[in-house]
């Protein structure tokens, strides 16, 4: 098993990590079809001041997401909240949310997946 695992990375650096481009483009450092992975995907998303991610949903995924840097504004269905570094939120499957950075510097987050390639539809 391991020898058909070793076709995909286990360990992916830096300079490897492959951009996807959603609707905002994220560093998915561990990107389904990149790796071993059948159950995961992470990377990271950065949004200049002002910037963000509109309203959208992954009907295949939930997400956490981690602000790394910065200060964000995550919406989840009709709650808003205010983010800071370290904070984390749990986003369900299907629920609709979006991002937007509210403070001076440059907002990066770190998202996870709980699918290898997420589908994200925008609204």
């Amino acid at each position: 098993i391991l020898e058909n695992q070793l076709e995909k990375k286990i360990l992916v650096t830096a300079d490897q990590a492959p951009i996807v481009n959603f609707p905002t483009v994220i560093e998915m450092d561990m990107y389904g079809n990149f790796t071993n992975s059948n159950e995961l995907t992470a990377g990271f998303a950065t949004f200049q001041v002002g910037k963000g991610h509109g309203h959208h949903y992954h009907p295949n995924a939930e997400e956490i997401i981690y602000v790394v840097q910065g200060e964000s504004q995550q919406a989840l269905e009709d709650q808003e909240f205010d983010m800071l570094e370290g904070d984390s939120i749990h986003i369900p499957k299907g629920a609709v949310h979006w991002t937007k950075n509210i403070g001076q510097k440059e907002l990066i987050i770190l998202v996870v997946f709980s699918f290898p390639i997420p589908e994200t539809i925008d609204l």
